[in-house]
């Protein structure tokens, strides 16, 4: 049985004989429908019952946000769907069947980042993360109802322009409403259903142990004051710090000359200077993870 997560869109000129299949976008899941070739006819199932056969048509798609399948408004109602559900869509090799299992809630892995001086309700949630949690009806609304145990609170959303921004950073004044902590890790649930997004913290992995799937954000950077804080279930890089340090004599010299005397010029090396105390001097580099800093003590 190969399976797949895909969007319904409903196109009133799309063939009642067909099924548009695409599985190539950038924010999609990975699938097990490579099998699901172009031109093969099916049987639709919804759940347990056959709606009618079909043919499969695999699209391709450069710009779409999630894999997507597309039917016509006939088709779509004998299933049961609606444009912008989510389904399971299991293709049975044996049987020639496809059967559609509409999905309410996704989830996914996030650690908080938060915005400070920000009191107001408000959440940016990257476009990648964005359409892996199915949120794009939320996006067209610009608002969220957001709940972690007994506390509610309604969140305007903002998007990012990047379109492969994973980030997830909520004000610092609906963090506390919340009551979450900046930092921690996430399982965030949407529920398309009731457009509700719920947060579950996760405090039962190991320290040792990174977790799995968990969204950060890349390719886009947050304003200022968002501080990106460190999960405590990541290990920290070790540090350590070298000090060297030159006579002023050494450094002055370098810099008046550029390439060591040829030895036509000078047969007689120059005496070695006497190096300096390195109080005097002051310099140093100090070296913090993979990156070298040049600075003064």
């Amino acid at each position: 049985m190969a399976r797949g997560l895909f969007d319904v869109v409903v196109n009133p000129g799309h063939s009642e004989d067909t099924m548009t299949l695409v599985a190539d976008c950038a924010n999609g899941y990975e699938h097990e429908l490579h099998k699901l070739r172009d031109g093969t006819m099916v049987v639709l199932k919804n759940g347990g019952s056959p709606v009618k056969q079909i043919r499969i048509v695999r699209g391709h798609d450069d710009e779409c946000p999630f894999h997507y399948i597309e039917m016509g408004p006939a088709t779509a109602k004998a299933a049961y769907l609606r444009g912008g559900a989510r389904c399971l869509l299991e293709y049975n090799e044996l049987e020639h069947t496809v059967t559609l299992t509409k999905i309410t809630v996704n989830k996914e892995q996030v650690i908080l980042l938060t915005e400070k001086g920000r009191t107001k309700s408000r959440v940016r949630i990257g476009y990648s993360l964005l359409n892996k949690l199915g949120m794009a009806g939320a996006r067209r609304s610009r608002t969220v109802r957001a709940r972690h145990g007994s506390a509610s609170v309604k969140l305007r959303l903002s998007v990012p322009a990047n379109e492969l921004s994973k980030e997830f950073v909520l004000s610092a004044g609906a963090a506390a409403k919340l009551r979450l902590d900046k930092g921690q890790l996430c399982l965030l649930a949407y529920d398309q259903a009731a457009r509700t997004l719920s947060f579950s913290p996760l405090s039962d992995i190991p320290e040792s142990v990174d977790p799995p799937n968990v969204s950060t954000p890349t390719g886009s950077t947050p304003d200022d004051s968002a501080q990106l804080i460190r999960s405590p279930y990541l290990p920290r890089p070790a540090q350590r710090t070298v000090t060297k340090t030159m006579p002023a004599s050494r450094r002055a010299k370098s810099r008046t000359r550029k390439t060591a005397p040829s030895r036509l010029f000078a047969p007689h090396p120059p005496k070695a200077p006497k190096p300096e105390s390195p109080s005097k001097t002051g310099a140093s580099v100090v070296w913090f993870g993979p990156k070298l800093h040049r600075g003064r003590r």
